[in-house]
């Protein structure tokens, strides 16, 4: 039962994530101005900076089953605030982007492709 659990927790972080990175992209396109998502893999979570001085900020808070790991084509970052800087075309600002989602031995992958910032589950 524990382990049905954490798949579906799994799964639940993996749609929230994709939907944080999504809105950010959206965001940067329809206000033709650059948002970046901000990573924090101690504190298990996620949201788009520009929106801190709203009184809603837009984050996501994982789960503590939940880990983290994010890894571009040179290195792999599980501490330290990581940002995902998405350009108003929609582009990434950068290298593509891997977010490893984790709960024990499940893992979701969410890609960030840099060229036109396309999020992908792989």
């Amino acid at each position: 039962m524990s382990s049905y659990a954490r798949q579906v927790r799994l799964k639940a972080a993996t749609r929230e994530v994709m939907g944080l990175l999504s809105l950010a992209r959206s965001l940067a396109i329809s206000s033709r101005q650059a948002r970046t998502v901000l990573v924090d893999p101690q504190r298990q979570e996620l949201l788009i900076e520009e929106t801190l001085d709203q009184g809603e900020p837009r984050i996501v808070r994982l789960s503590s089953s939940v880990e983290v790991v994010i890894e571009t084509q040179d290195q792999s970052q599980t501490t330290g605030v990581f940002r995902i800087v998405f350009q108003p075309s929609g582009a990434l600002a950068g290298r593509s982007v891997q977010l490893l989602l984790s709960t024990g031995n499940r893992t979701q992958t969410i890609t960030v492709t840099s060229p036109t910032g396309a999020i992908a589950l792989r």
